[in-house]
């Protein structure tokens, strides 16, 4: 009995080993970047993305703040300009994302609900794009990292704009750095930067 009560034990810690290797896995961007700002079109294109899937608060504007800067404006243009679908994905409110949305002239879909697979799908449709030919930018790992390598788009986590975040936002910044330490110690943390550039 003490056999296979150790042996169960064992390999209940397998499998719980790997639900969580999975899950750190699923939290590892492909891309770190300072900022959407170094997201280059070109870049995308060349790798057959046809669509962006962006987060909204502290990626494309700081937390709080109404208007978009005019680089960033100029930037998510570009990519239009280029041949890239935008799509605003965010959980924050509609009165929140629609002006930013409509500054910007793309789509975006509120109160998402990330890192759900919903979120992403609904996304990808208003886009009119697939898993395999999108990218999800954001900046945290447990929402936008997350959904989108979940919904098995490209991943790519940028520094947030400001220290300012949701209260719900900031109770994760904790696990989140003690995760990047974790990837750093075993050097899966991507080096800042496109690669290949």
């Amino acid at each position: 009995m003490a056999r296979r009560t150790t042996t169960g034990g064992q390999n209940a810690e397998h499998g719980w080993g790997a639900v969580t290797a999975g899950l750190v896995d699923l939290c590892t961007p492909h891309v770190r970047l300072g900022s959407v700002l170094e997201l280059d079109p070109g870049w995308l294109l060349a790798r057959d993305i046809e669509a962006l899937v962006a987060d909204l608060d502290n990626t494309l504007v700081p937390y709080g703040q109404r208007e978009v800067d005019p680089g960033m404006a100029d930037h998510v243009r570009s990519m239009l300009a280029a041949g890239l679908r935008v799509v605003i994905l965010s959980n924050a409110g509609v009165a929140r994302s629609a002006p930013i949305a409509a500054a910007l002239g793309v789509p975006f879909i509120a109160r998402a609900g990330k890192p759900a697979l919903h979120a992403y799908e609904r996304a990808l449709a208003k886009a009119g794009s697939a898993p395999g030919r999108a990218a999800g930018v954001g900046d945290q790992l447990f929402r936008d990292v997350l959904g989108a390598r979940r919904s098995g788009l490209l991943s790519v986590l940028v520094a947030p704009l400001s220290p300012r975040d949701f209260p719900g936002t900031t109770l994760l910044r904790g696990p989140e750095r003690l995760l990047a330490a974790y990837l750093r110690r075993l050097g899966r943390w991507p080096e800042e930067g496109l690669p290949g550039v």
